[in-house]
């Protein structure tokens, strides 16, 4: 796979998962092969294959409709990708273990590492700073606090 397409997979993805920019979970799905492993390292999910998948990633959107991903920086070889973002939105609905609060979040920094095949995302692993998005939406004192 050359560079240009695993650097146009990771572009591709922050816009899936900006649903200002995509149609939700469809765009999302359309990025992966069928037996994908996607892994939200935070939460401690993981989805093997799209139906799974599927499930993980409306309920994300349901929890927060105006996801906003800006894409950092982001480095691309013959079968990796990683991207460094920031995200935004608003916690209208549970997380796992986590109630809505109705509140908005900005600048939460994470990172994504996904392996790639036949231009298809096979694996994707997040790790991202819920200590600040849980500061931002009341469900953790902020050091001003």
């Amino acid at each position: 796979m050359a560079r240009a397409e695993q650097q146009r997979i990771a572009n591709d993805w922050a816009r899936a998962w900006s649903s200002s920019e995509s149609s939700g979970p469809d765009d999302v799905l359309a990025l992966f092969a069928d037996e994908c492993v996607f892994e939200d390292v935070t939460f401690g999910v993981v989805a093997r294959g799209k139906d799974e998948l599927r499930v993980f990633v409306r309920r994300a959107f349901a929890a927060v409709p105006d996801f906003r991903y800006e894409v950092q920086s982001s480095f691309a070889s013959s079968q990796w990708a990683v991207i460094e973002w920031v995200m935004s939105g608003t916690h209208r609905g549970d997380f796992p273990g986590i109630p809505a609060t109705g509140k908005h979040f900005s600048a939460v920094r994470g990172s994504t590492v996904l392996e790639l095949g036949a231009g298809k995302i096979r694996r994707e692993s997040d790790y991202w700073d819920a200590a600040t998005f849980m500061k931002q939406v009341g469900l953790l004192p902020s050091p001003s606090q």
